[in-house]
C-alpha cells in the first residue's frame, strides 16, 4: 500500500509540473514583421493560455499593426522587438513622436524604461528664425510646424549656444534617448522577465509549468 501511495504521489507531481505547452496556441500578432511571443501576448489570447507576462499585452489595430498601450500616454505602434537584447522600439500611430513627447511621455506602471535619458527643450520659433539660417542650424519638426511658426527641439545644454532669437521656450522634458535630435521612434528596454539568455541559446521563453508563475 505504501508503495502504491508513493507511486500516486509521484504520478500527480509529474502531471502537475509538466512543461508548459501554452505557447503552441498563442496568437503571433497581426504584423508578420514583428512577431509577438512571450513575454508579450495578444489581448485576444484567453488568460488560461498563459501566453505572456503581466504588462506586456499587445492589441491589434486594422489587422496590420501591433499596438502597445501605456496607461498614462496612450497607444503606440510596436515598430520592432529584440527578444535577445530585451529592447522594444515604438512609434506614434500618427507619425509624430515629437507631439507625444510634447504632451508628456509617461512609462509609469509599465515594465519598460528607457536605456538613457537627456533633457530636451521645445521652442516655438518664427519660420525665418536665425536658428534655421545658420550653417548647421536646427531643422523644424514638420508634424508640429506650419507656414507661420516652426517647432524645434534641442538638447537643453545647446539652447544657450544656439541662435534662438525669435524663438520662445515652450517646455523642457526628459527625452528617453541620448541622441542630439528627436527620432521617429522611442527605444525602451525591460528587465523582468529576463529571457535574453534563453533567447540567445535558441530557446523559447515561457512559464516553466502550466500551473506555476515561475
Amino acid at each position: 500500500m505504501a508503495a502504491f501511495r508513493l507511486f500516486l504521489f509521484f504520478f500527480f507531481l509529474l502531471f502537475y509540473l509538466q512543461p508548459s505547452r501554452s505557447h503552441e496556441s498563442c496568437h503571433p500578432g497581426c504584423d508578420l514583421l514583428v512577431p509577438i511571443h512571450f513575454p508579450f501576448q495578444m489581448m485576444s489570447n484567453p488568460p488560461e493560455n498563459r501566453c505572456g507576462y503581466d504588462g506586456f499585452t499587445v492589441t491589434c489595430k486594422n489587422e496590420t499593426r501591433n499596438i502597445l498601450t501605456f496607461p498614462f500616454s496612450g497607444d503606440f505602434v510596436v515598430d520592432s522587438i529584440s527578444y535577445f537584447s530585451q529592447r522594444i522600439s515604438i512609434t506614434d500611430p500618427c507619425n509624430c513622436i515629437a507631439r507625444r513627447l510634447l504632451q508628456g511621455f509617461n512609462y509609469s506602471d509599465t515594465p519598460f524604461q528607457p536605456l538613457d535619458t537627456r533633457n530636451f527643450t521645445f521652442l516655438n520659433c518664427t519660420s525665418d528664425a536665425p536658428a534655421f539660417q545658420s550653417p548647421g542650424g536646427v531643422s523644424p519638426i514638420p508634424c508640429l510646424s506650419s507656414e507661420s511658426h516652426s517647432f524645434v527641439a534641442l538638447p537643453t545644454e545647446r539652447v544657450g549656444a544656439s541662435n534662438t532669437s525669435s524663438c520662445t521656450e515652450v517646455v523642457t522634458f526628459m527625452h528617453p534617448s541620448l541622441d542630439d535630435s528627436i527620432k521617429d521612434s522611442i527605444l525602451l528596454t525591460w528587465k523582468e522577465p529576463d529571457c535574453g539568455r534563453c533567447e540567445s541559446d535558441g530557446g523559447f521563453c515561457q512559464y516553466k509549468y502550466d500551473t506555476s508563475s515561475e
